[in-house]
């Protein structure tokens, strides 16, 4: 009895695997592509000890490369690989001085992998995303004012450099990422099962991980979450 269960269980495994085979085999599985687009940064922190300091987000950039595996007619897998700007600035809240700030523009490689769940007609798509990713932060640049003073005088400095990374940075930081998108694909014109898909995606990308360590005796963390909006031409085969 036991061998003939194992046979079952088998058989009903091989089918449904056959029928997912089957399905994917009616159009092309793999859309590879480019995309690039805008996105808006801003940053989760503390304010203990820093009543006066105020953070606002900022726009940057997101290009980069997409890969979508199609599992099913309505279930695929995706992978990006992005180079997206992650920027935010600071403010200071001084009683007597008001134009002193520092804007803070970091670089990532971003690496999303997702779940798309698709639906719709069958040019006109939409498409449900959720997954998570793991990003490197490669670069970052600071600029903006700050001032220093004597008996009588308040002086201001513009400045403007590139950041050295130090042990109080983590550069390896990973979250979850969400979103919607839109899809049209255009006439076959090689006969390939489809022509070229282009797609409109709204991302949002959350860090689950600090990008700073933290001091000695102050735990100060602080989270990155990014709203990208791009623009992708991708082609099947």
């Amino acid at each position: 009895m036991m061998k003939i269960s194992y046979l079952k269980t088998i058989t009903v495994i091989l089918l449904c695997w056959m029928t997912i085979e089957a399905a994917a085999q009616e159009k092309p599985r793999w859309t590879v592509g480019v995309k690039g687009g805008w996105s808006y940064t801003s940053i989760g922190r503390s304010n203990m000890s820093r009543v006066d300091e105020t953070y606002s987000p900022q726009s940057g950039y997101d290009v980069g490369v997409q890969a979508r595996y199609s599992l099913l007619d309505w279930l695929a897998i995706r992978a990006d690989l992005d180079f997206m700007s992650r920027s935010y600035k600071m403010n200071r809240n001084l009683h007597y001085i008001d134009q002193v700030y520092t804007k803070y523009s970091n670089d990532y490689l971003m690496l999303p992998v997702m779940a798309d769940v698709s639906f719709g007609w069958k040019r006109l798509r939409g498409h449900a995303y959720g997954g998570v990713y793991g990003a490197f932060w490669m670069k970052a640049r600071t600029e903006g004012t700050t001032f220093w003073m004597t008996d009588y005088y308040i002086y201001f400095d513009d400045f403007k450099e590139n950041r050295q990374f130090n042990s109080e940075d983590r550069r390896l930081t990973a979250g979850g990422v969400g979103g919607l998108g839109v899809s049209y694909a255009f006439p076959d014109v090689w006969k390939k099962g489809c022509g070229l898909v282009v797609t409109l995606d709204a991302l949002y990308y959350y860090d689950f991980v600090s990008h700073h360590k933290g001091y000695p005796h102050l735990s100060d963390p602080r989270y990155l979450s990014t709203l990208a909006i791009t623009l992708g031409v991708a082609a099947c085969f």
